[in-house]
C-alpha cells in the first residue's frame, strides 16, 4: 500500500496509480507538509520514503 498526498508529495498522482495500480495508491495526508518541499514523499507500507524526484519513488513503488 502506497499513500500519496496529492499536494505536498510532489509526485503526479495519476502516473502513479498506473505504475503501482490503483487499488495500491490511497491519497490523503501523510504528515510531511512543507518539510519536503522538493523531494518526492510518500508512506509505503506505513513507512515513510523520500526520494530525490518521482522517477525514484515510482522504481520502488511498481507492480
Amino acid at each position: 500500500m502506497i499513500k500519496v498526498c496529492p499536494y505536498c508529495s510532489n509526485i503526479d498522482v495519476d502516473k502513479l496509480k498506473k505504475i503501482s495500480g490503483e487499488e495500491n495508491v490511497k491519497t490523503g495526508c501523510i504528515g510531511a507538509c512543507r518539510t519536503y518541499s522538493k523531494e518526492a514523499v510518500g508512506k509505503i507500507d506505513g513507512e515513510l520514503v523520500i526520494k530525490q524526484n518521482e522517477e525514484d519513488l515510482f522504481k520502488i513503488c511498481k507492480k
